[in-house]
């Protein structure tokens, strides 16, 4: 693929990309029993997608747990409902095996959240925002990302409803899986852009496509 030649994307251009979001199947985990059957299916994976989601604080220095666990691998997307779960002794020991890479944006927040919950030693977890920020890039989020690697526009509008909620609307659903899924996507990727990046100013002019801001 031809890589984008700056550390920063307009967000004209990405408002202008097609929209990308996971097509496959979503799968609700609601009780323990049905988690020990998802956890020993996700055992035999050698990487999944990673994230989590909390129900947002709207007001300064108030926050929440984590309600929701996300694992996905290229077809199906795992939705862990603490609430109903809790953080569980299958689910952590999943979370601490090494062997097994969890590819994710910001995953020291996600990972600081989880042992608030249950200390645990996290296992094979893998950052793209680090990788892409050891490059130069700037914008490390997942839409940034997705947007340089994929092309793709990353709709984030469910980001701020109740993730606590029993009952999950199909547009969170959707919205929870494409987060997690996307990270299995951009990663190969990421490793294989050997751009450094560092060396397009931040304040440079906007190119024939408009990459930088």
């Amino acid at each position: 693929m031809n890589y984008i030649p700056a550390n920063r994307l307009s967000s004209n251009y990405i408002n202008s990309l097609p929209v990308i979001k996971f097509t496959g199947k979503v799968v609700i985990i609601d009780s323990q029993k049905h988690e020990k059957e998802v956890i020993k299916l996700l055992e035999k994976e050698k990487q999944v997608g990673f994230d989590t989601e909390s129900k947002p604080a709207f007001t300064k220095g108030v926050s929440y747990p984590i309600s929701l666990v996300q694992l996905a691998t290229n077809d199906t997307a795992y939705l862990f409902q603490l609430k109903k779960t809790g953080f569980s002794d299958a689910l952590s020991d999943f979370l601490s095996d090494k062997e097994i890479k969890k590819l994710g944006v910001g995953v020291k927040n996600d990972i600081f959240k989880l042992k608030e919950l249950k200390d645990f030693e996290a296992g094979g977890f893998i950052d793209l925002s680090t990788i892409a920020a050891d490059k130069g890039i700037i914008q490390v989020g997942v839409r940034g990302l997705t947007a340089r690697y994929k092309s793709r526009r990353l709709v984030k509008s469910s980001q701020k409803t109740n993730w606590a909620k029993s009952d999950l609307t199909k547009k969170q659903q959707a919205y929870a899986a494409s987060d997690a899924w996307i990270c299995l996507q951009i990663y190969p990727l990421l490793l294989k852009d050997r751009t450094d990046y560092h060396q397009f100013a931040e304040n440079e002019n906007n190119g024939a496509n408009g990459y930088p801001e």
